[in-house]
């Protein structure tokens, strides 16, 4: 397996674990009782470590490989199908955030705008991530 996919895989499984545990479960978890705003923000801070501990861990283990393999350099399919899954990915994320900056200001709370925004993140990544597999399992066709 790629490393780039089995990146995209690790991190496809994460987005789909832990964002939905902070939006079922977490977000109403008060973990600081006595302050309602510092009680959402430690919400949000544990999926967001959770994702970022095991993004910096699917990196160690394929540079890990790359030094024991010496391969480490991306060819140009790998480029082309990193640009385009990014290229979608920016499409969406981009219109989850013309909602989040244009129309929900004027109607919503900040957490509301907050929890939206953390959403339109996740699904552009997970956008990207599912692009990325498919390209690396059925090829790229010009």
């Amino acid at each position: 397996m790629h490393p780039k996919e089995r990146t995209a895989w690790a991190w496809l499984i994460c987005l789909l674990i832990v964002p939905t545990l902070y939006f079922v479960w977490f977000r109403n978890l008060n973990l600081m009782p006595d302050s309602t705003d510092l009680g959402r923000l430690a919400n949000l801070a544990v999926p967001l470590v959770i994702m970022a501990l095991v993004a910096l861990g699917v990196k160690l283990v394929n540079v890990r490989n790359a030094n024991k393999l010496g391969n480490d350099i991306l060819d140009e399919r790998d480029q082309l199908i990193e640009a385009r899954a990014s290229a979608v990915a920016h499409q969406i994320l981009m219109a989850g955030i013309i909602v989040v900056g244009f129309v929900m200001p004027f109607s919503a709370t900040r957490w509301e705008l907050i929890d939206t925004t953390f959403f339109a993140i996740v699904v552009a990544e997970c956008v990207h991530s599912a692009l990325m597999l498919r390209a690396y399992r059925n090829g790229i066709h010009v």
